[in-house]
């Protein structure tokens, strides 16, 4: 395949799994903002913003947050790279550019969920429910990865989608985290606690593998080991770093072997002997190393994508 094949294969994964990401952290979000005053629903919004990256561009077009206006901003807002409809664009654009490798179904999967949306404006957006809205995003994303792997059987199509899936999905779980690490290190029953840890689990979808799981009340630690430690939760750093290094290594003859080792690097940071002494003293910065191993071998396999196409 070559591989600017790839390249677009991989970023209509990335954006796919975005919009469904991006969908959930949103519903959270305004779920908060429906509970009590004293649960701080300003703070929930603020919090979005900072996770996604956008809190200064934000700011700098829409002064003080407010639901009506991060609503917009995040959800169809097209000067905002990151909203919904944004990716949702970009995911199509890069699935157009490739059609002839798509199925039949998947394309038009992709292409009906941007043209039902498209023309939804902020008026729209309040009138028929915010709700309703993410459930369509949502729903389209499955419908999206549903038919990928029931319909396509070519491993070379699939390989660099899912590829971009999970280091998305890696991606979103680790912002997620960092974004709300400081209610990771309480230790209180407060109401506000609650909440707090319940928001991490929907943000990511894994409120139901914890309750799966564990059974009973919601801790912090358990909620960090969730979402870094436990391999069989899909969206777990493990689960999804699992993936990431079974489907480099076949690719690695094209984008390069950099990209393979720095992924075996962030495979290691999760199997260090002394990774639950880590998590329990020094979460933060366990975090912050994450991160930053985890942007360098994005940049990585990038580069080697798009590297290879101009040379």
């Amino acid at each position: 395949m070559l591989l600017r094949v790839a390249d677009h294969l991989y970023w209509m994964g990335r954006y796919i799994e975005r919009t469904e990401s991006t969908a959930r952290a949103i519903e959270v979000a305004y779920q908060a903002s429906l509970l009590p005053a004293a649960l701080s629903a300003d703070r929930e919004w603020e919090g979005l913003l900072a996770m996604v990256g956008q809190r200064d561009d934000f700011f700098a077009r829409y002064g003080s947050p407010s639901a009506a206006k991060v609503l917009r901003f995040m959800s169809i807002d097209l000067e905002n790279p990151v909203s919904l409809l944004s990716s949702l664009r970009a995911a199509r654009e890069n699935g157009r550019s490739v059609n002839g490798n798509l199925s039949p179904e998947m394309w038009e999967s992709l292409n009906t969920i941007w043209l039902d949306l498209r023309e939804v404006d902020e008026d729209r957006l309040l009138s028929t429910g915010v709700i309703p809205f993410l459930e369509r995003v949502k729903e389209g994303a499955y419908l999206f990865r549903g038919i990928l792997h029931s319909a396509l059987g070519q491993e070379e199509v699939l390989r660099p989608i899912d590829l971009g899936t999970f280091l998305e999905r890696a991606d979103h779980t680790i912002r997620t985290l960092r974004a709300r690490y400081a209610c990771l290190l309480q230790q209180g029953k407060r109401e506000a606690d609650y909440y707090s840890w319940l928001a991490i689990l929907r943000s990511v979808g894994a409120d139901t593998a914890y309750r799966r799981l564990y059974r009973d009340l919601i801790t912090p630690g358990r909620v960090a080991e969730l979402l870094i430690l436990r391999e069989e939760v899909p969206c777990s750093l493990h689960a999804c770093m699992d993936r990431v290094n079974d489907l480099l290594r076949p690719l690695s003859g094209g984008i390069g072997p950099e990209a393979v080792r720095l992924a075996a690097d962030l495979h290691f940071l999760l199997h260090d002997g002394g990774i639950r002494k880590t998590l329990q003293y020094h979460l933060h910065d366990y975090l912050i190393d994450f991160t930053g191993a985890l942007g360098r071998l994005s940049a990585k396999i990038d580069e080697g994508f798009r590297g290879q196409i101009c040379a």
